[in-house]
């Protein structure tokens, strides 16, 4: 995020009631959900290695 995105942001919200901005982050929330159920597993060699650091077999991913 740019500097000026954050500074258009920061004028829009001035002013957005609390429960305004709890019905913009739900929908925000159920699209970013909706397209993150399509992702799919495509790389079995990161899967193992990050698999490998989570269980503490391996100390970084990029070796």
């Amino acid at each position: 995020m740019t500097k000026e995105q954050i500074e258009i942001l920061a004028e829009r919200l001035i002013g957005l009631k609390q429960s305004e901005w709890t019905r913009i982050k739900q929908q925000v929330d159920m699209i970013f959900s909706s397209k993150a159920a399509k992702v799919e597993l495509d790389d079995l060699s990161e899967l193992k290695k990050t698999l490998e650091v989570g269980f503490n077999l391996r100390r970084y991913i990029d070796s």
